[in-house]
């Protein structure tokens, strides 16, 4: 696996950029909640209906499946696995690579298509990873 020691800080401004367009998410993806994660299991932001959650223990559990996910696609041949669903009865998470070091994580309910969650978290890595750089 990838190591990853870098220490990453967003700034308030570039924070609050990132709620707006986490917000925007949430909105067009009709997700629960999503998280933006560092690719360590830092959250970074947040966004929904989250306090029945432990979210911090959520960020790095899902930190945990998504790096071993990655591991998965190394060991069979391929570069990695950019996005994937973990698709329940009712309820589903979606994940996306935005970089190598940032995670995004949403929660969605069986009134939601996958396929808008996958789009809509494709249009806002593009945004974010503008916001980020």
């Amino acid at each position: 696996m990838k190591e990853r020691s870098a220490t990453i800080s967003v700034s308030k401004e570039k924070a609050d950029e990132l709620e707006g367009l986490l917000a925007s998410f949430c909105a067009q993806s009709h997700t629960v909640w999503a998280l933006l994660l560092s690719s360590t299991g830092h959250l970074i932001i947040q966004k929904g209906f989250l306090y029945s959650f432990d979210v911090i223990t959520i960020s790095a559990l899902a930190c945990g499946i998504f790096n071993s996910t990655m591991e998965l696609a190394r060991i069979i041949g391929e570069k990695k696995f950019n996005e994937f669903l973990q698709e329940g009865k009712t309820i589903s998470l979606y994940y996306i690579n935005v970089s190598d070091d940032y995670i995004l994580v949403s929660m969605f309910d069986d009134r939601t298509i996958p396929g808008v969650v996958k789009v809509a978290s494709e249009d806002f890595s593009r945004s974010a990873l503008k916001v980020l750089q």
